[in-house]
């Protein structure tokens, strides 16, 4: 992630998925006031250039073909026409999230969905702390949320229909073993909802 000027809600980043593909976001448009509006300039603009509204952001895939240059070159323009980013701030890295924890070995991009999940969180067993926010889909959509919490794996997940969220929850052993049942369980349960889950651009970022 890119901000601007230590500005929290003005930000940008580029979201790899486990099959190569790219989501671009930014942050949404400042609201400006003492009530706090909207921008509907800023969002009018980020609409009109193919973004689309998310969980505090603003997204857009792009082909896996696309270079990083024009990553980068779309952002910049979005950033200035959606977020009223002036051309001379000071753009800075402020964090990543990788897919996969240093020292895990990634599967190749077309393992199964349980091979991806399972090396993501047997590095959360090897850390021993943090978290995976896991989202899937074109734009991305947030499927679940894997913790380490009281030297346990903690699963939660979002259910289609389900207002709260989480829409349920369970845990497995802090161990490889674990880790791997946590990901088959994770991977049944979401075939279940939707089919072509499989097919589906997965994005996974650790954080601690």
């Amino acid at each position: 992630m890119l901000g601007v000027d230590g500005r929290e809600e003005q930000w940008c980043t580029a979201c790899a998925a486990h099959d190569g593909s790219v989501e671009l976001r930014v942050g949404e448009p400042p609201r400006r006031g003492l009530r706090r509006r909207r921008d509907p300039d800023g969002e009018a603009w980020l609409r009109d250039h193919g973004f689309v509204a998310v969980l505090d952001a603003w997204s857009l895939p792009v082909p896996v073909a696309t270079s990083d240059e024009q990553c980068a070159a779309t952002l910049e323009a979005a950033l200035a026409g959606g977020l009223r980013v002036q051309p001379d701030a000071r753009i800075e890295h402020v964090l990543t999230h990788p897919g996969v924890i240093d020292g895990a070995d990634a599967p190749p991009p077309d393992a199964p969905l349980e091979q991806h999940l399972a090396a993501a969180f047997r590095g959360l067993v090897h850390a021993g702390d943090g978290r995976y926010n896991i989202g899937s889909g074109r734009p991305g959509a947030l499927r679940a949320w894997v913790w380490v919490v009281g030297g346990e794996l903690l699963v939660e997940r979002e259910v289609p229909g389900v207002k709260d969220s989480p829409g349920e929850s369970w845990r497995e052993p802090l161990t490889p073993d674990g880790a791997d049942a946590a990901a088959a369980e994770l991977a049944r349960r979401e075939r279940a909802d939707r089919p072509g889950a499989d097919a589906e651009p997965w994005l996974l970022g650790y954080m601690v």
